[in-house]
Order: C-alpha cells, then sequence, then structure tokens
C-alpha cells in the first residue's frame, strides 16, 4: 500500500468574490460553494501547509468556524488566508475572531501594482488603498506572519520594485507568483508573458535584493523566483512536479485536483474515508495522465525541500558572486576616491 504523503493543501472554500482580475474569471462562477464544516473534518490529518483561498475566503460568513475546524482536524498545518484585501473592516471583524484559537495565523493580501496599476489590473476602483488599510488592519491586531502577495504579468512587471520596496517600508514579506492559465480554477487560457528581456532584469534584481540578506525563507525565494523566470521563459520546470503525490488543490464543491492548474479530477472530498488508499489509487491515476507545466509556490516548495542538493548549492553560489561582486565594487570605488582626493595645497612663500 502507497502511504498518504500529501504535506501541502491549497484549498478554495468559496469561488464568490468580489474582484474582477483581468488574469481570472473565477467571480464569473455562479456557485460559490457547497463544502460544510464536517466536510474539513476528512482533510489528512498530516498535512504541514494550507492555503485557504477563494475567491475571496472572507466573503464566506463561517470562515472563522471553517479555520477552528481545519486546525483541529490538522494540527500541525501552517495555514495562511489569500485575500485581495477590499474589505478592511470585515476582514478585522472575522480575524479578531481566528486569533482567538489560531494566533500564529498568516495572511498574504494581494497588491501588483502601485494606484491606479493594482485597481486596473483586479478592477476594483479603490482597491489599493483598501489593501494598505487591511495591511495596518493586521498589523494592529498583532499578527506577525504578514505577506504582500505580488502577481507578476506583461502589464505589471514595472511595478515589481516598487512593490517590494514597499514590504520593506510596512515591514512585511514579498511572495511573488505569475500568471498560469486553468481551466478549472482560474477559468482563464489565455494568459501570457512575452516581455521576457524586461522580465529576466526585474527577476535578477529581486533575486539580489533576497540574497543581501541573512534569512533562509528570503535565499529560498530567491530560488523561486530564478524557478519561476526559467519557467516563464523555456515553459518548463528547473525541479520535478510532486502535484498529487505530495500536494492537492481542493475546490469549493469539494473536487480534488492534483493542483489548481492540473485538471485531473482525482475525486471528492466528502467521499474519502481512508486517505491511504485514496493516495494509492490517485498516484495511480497521475502516472497515467501528462501533467502541464507550472511553476507555483504550491508545488514548488515540496520540490526545493526534496531537491535540496540543488537548491542549496545554487544559494550558496549566487550569494558568493553578489558578495564578491560588491566587494570589487566598493575595493574599485575606494580607488576612484583615493585617485580623486584634492592634494593639500602648498602654503605661499609670498
Amino acid at each position: 500500500m502507497i502511504m498518504n504523503a500529501i504535506k501541502d493543501i491549497v484549498l478554495a472554500v468559496t469561488y464568490q468574490c468580489n474582484g474582477r482580475c483581468r488574469f481570472c474569471n473565477i467571480w464569473t462562477n455562479q456557485d460559490s460553494f457547497s463544502c460544510e464544516l464536517d466536510d474539513f473534518k476528512r482533510l489528512p490529518r498530516n498535512i504541514e501547509n494550507i492555503n485557504i483561498s477563494g475567491g475571496e475566503p472572507f466573503l464566506r460568513e463561517d470562515l472563522p468556524e471553517v479555520i477552528r475546524t481545519i486546525k483541529n482536524q490538522c494540527p500541525k498545518a501552517k495555514i495562511i488566508i489569500s485575500t485581495n484585501g477590499f474589505m478592511p473592516c470585515k476582514i478585522k471583524e472575522q480575524m479578531q475572531k481566528i486569533i482567538k484559537f489560531k494566533r500564529d495565523i498568516g495572511i498574504a493580501v494581494s497588491l501588483d501594482g502601485f494606484g491606479k496599476a493594482h485597481e486596473e489590473l483586479r478592477g476594483f476602483p479603490g482597491g489599493f488603498s483598501l489593501a494598505l488599510e487591511t495591511i495596518r488592519l493586521l498589523k494592529e491586531l498583532g499578527i506577525k506572519n504578514i505577506k504582500i502577495a505580488f502577481t507578476l504579468g506583461n502589464q505589471n512587471i514595472n511595478q515589481l520594485k516598487r512593490v517590494y520596496q514597499l514590504s520593506n517600508e510596512l515591514g512585511v514579506e514579498f511572495s511573488l507568483a505569475a500568471y498560469h492559465n486553468s481551466s478549472h480554477y482560474f477559468q482563464k487560457e489565455d494568459n501570457k508573458i512575452v516581455d521576457i528581456a524586461n522580465l529576466r532584469k526585474e527577476i535578477d534584481w529581486l533575486i539580489k535584493q533576497e540574497l543581501k540578506s541573512f534569512s533562509l525563507k528570503k535565499w529560498a525565494r530567491a530560488y523561486f523566483a530564478f524557478g519561476l523566470f526559467n519557467f516563464l521563459k523555456n515553459k518548463k520546470r528547473i525541479l520535478p512536479d510532486y502535484s498529487g503525490i505530495n500536494s492537492l488543490f481542493i475546490d469549493p464543491f469539494g473536487n480534488i485536483y492534483p493542483s489548481d492548474i492540473w485538471n485531473l479530477k482525482l475525486g471528492n472530498l466528502k467521499k474519502v474515508d481512508n486517505w491511504d488508499d485514496f493516495s494509492e489509487a490517485m498516484n495511480l491515476k497521475i502516472l497515467s495522465n501528462k501533467r502541464p507545466e507550472s511553476w507555483m509556490i504550491c508545488t514548488a516548495r515540496g520540490a526545493m525541500k526534496k531537491h535540496y542538493t540543488k537548491v542549496i548549492p545554487w544559494i550558496l553560489r549566487k550569494k558568493f558572486l553578489t558578495y564578491e561582486r560588491k566587494q570589487k565594487l566598493s575595493n574599485k570605488n575606494n580607488l576612484f576616491s583615493l585617485m580623486s582626493f584634492p592634494r593639500k595645497r602648498e602654503s605661499s612663500k609670498y
């Protein structure tokens, strides 16, 4: 028997959404959800990471109870909620309830550009200031794990630096993703990123910023950014994909897929009684089907852990080269400074 090895789950709790994003058509779905609280008691108990997604999760009125049920069923799981941040007061109200029993919960607030750049991409006038207000209120509540989630596309490549710098100014983390296509989740299949030359410059800049730090998490994000660029350029992953083996996507109706990109229905949460048996059947189905290429944190995280012998040398090599270049530049600047230092004029004898 194949033992269940699922560690990461993206769990969409509703398809109801108040955004009108250019790169996603979830908001056109008329049916919001059918999974009730008892259905989440069927999740595998050994999960390590759960991303609560949507739609907009905070539009689900019973979200605090959903989180409580998941916490009790998956006690070891790190839980993060992804939100567009367009409802600051409602988010604060719901989070006040959630942190009473899950203090270490994380929140990722989408921010894809400054001002109108963000609002045009998300189809929500005033959404930029609302997202910032949400971050402010979350910080007021004492939530430590707050992220700005930047989704990269052709229209906002030039916004990456500003949003990254804003995350530093606000004292929150920065996470990167890119447009993907999906018939069953994003319900959009014409997303493209073609400005590869400009993309390389921005990603290279981001990698250098992350490697300047002494944070293992930021170093890992630098590698993720490296993998994302390679995927967008070559349409290939730099590490194997373990979707459906180590990670899953579950939609608001309980349908189980290998990922939110791969439209291969594996079963339904409401009918899973034994995850070991389900995993055995699931793995056989996965191996007999061709998987689509993708590079998202939910599928890359496990691959990076599994293939750390590739990740760590890359980080060390890039970190060393960045430091070496910095030292050479510093030495060069010091030399120019000495060469241009004005000599002391001799006093006049007259």
